[in-house]
């Protein structure tokens, strides 16, 4: 049994319920409020320690970490395949997986704060204490430490800026990519288009289509037009928000 505890709009949970999706895997769907702490309660931090989600239980054993949990369904269920058979391919994949953690979600992550996560907070009425005391008790200190820079300054305009650039960079090396094939990792969807999905879909959510257009990236505009059109990327994103308190509800 596939138990996903995951929040609706993380960008990580995204992209494994589209992995489950485009692999038919049937699994049940546990929420986890961001807003309300719940990745903060102790049955939570003992799943995944880092207080973050998604987290998957598959008959009892946990896997964390989004991008781990990708390749773990795909080598427990090969039977839709997501991976290339190409070794060459394959590397391929892998980078683009790389840069969706270390390029895409660090930078995605700033640019959402303000607009997304403080407005949140604030409609919850959570002071600035309660995040800070939240943060503390993070045992990850590099999480930590950035969990309380955002309680104190929120992300600054020069945070801000840096974020989009970087990921202006990233979404160049896409369109280069992208004019070599029709995907990420070549001739073939894989765990590489879906581990970037949700970050293009969130550059629109904040209001910058511009920078997924085909005006300035013909080959990712198409990219983006195939991801959308495929019955997992559509299953996987009409998760709706339960919490319909939340200011937030795209």
């Amino acid at each position: 049994m596939l138990i996903l505890h995951n929040y609706w709009s993380s960008v990580c949970s995204q992209k494994v319920r589209f992995c489950l999706a485009e692999k038919g895997l049937a699994y049940e769907n546990r929420h986890v409020n961001l807003f309300e702490f719940d990745h903060w309660r102790p049955e939570y931090l003992k799943m995944n320690p880092k207080a973050v989600v998604p987290a998957l239980d598959h008959d009892g054993r946990i896997v964390i970490e989004s991008n781990v949990i990708l390749e773990y369904l795909e080598d427990c269920y090969p039977q839709v395949r997501l991976r290339p058979e190409d070794a060459y391919a394959k590397t391929q994949m892998r980078l683009w997986i790389f840069n969706s953690e270390e390029i895409a979600h660090e930078n995605v992550n700033t640019c959402s704060y303000n607009p997304r996560h403080a407005a949140r907070h604030k409609a919850k009425g959570h002071t600035k204490e309660d995040l800070k005391r939240m943060a503390a008790n993070c045992p990850n200190p590099i999480i930590r430490n950035r969990l309380l820079h955002r309680a104190e300054f929120g992300a600054t305009e020069a945070e801000e800026n840096q974020a989009y650039e970087a990921l202006d960079f990233l979404l160049d090396k896409m369109e280069e990519t992208l004019g070599r094939g029709p995907w990420l990792a070549g001739g073939e969807f894989s765990l590489a288009d879906i581990a970037m999905a949700p970050f293009i879909n969130r550059i629109e959510v904040l209001k910058r289509p511009e920078m997924v257009g085909a005006a300035r990236r013909p080959k990712l505009a198409e990219w983006w037009q195939r991801i959308q059109s495929r019955p997992g990327y559509k299953q996987a994103f009409a998760v709706k928000n339960p919490d319909t308190s939340d200011p937030v509800q795209r």
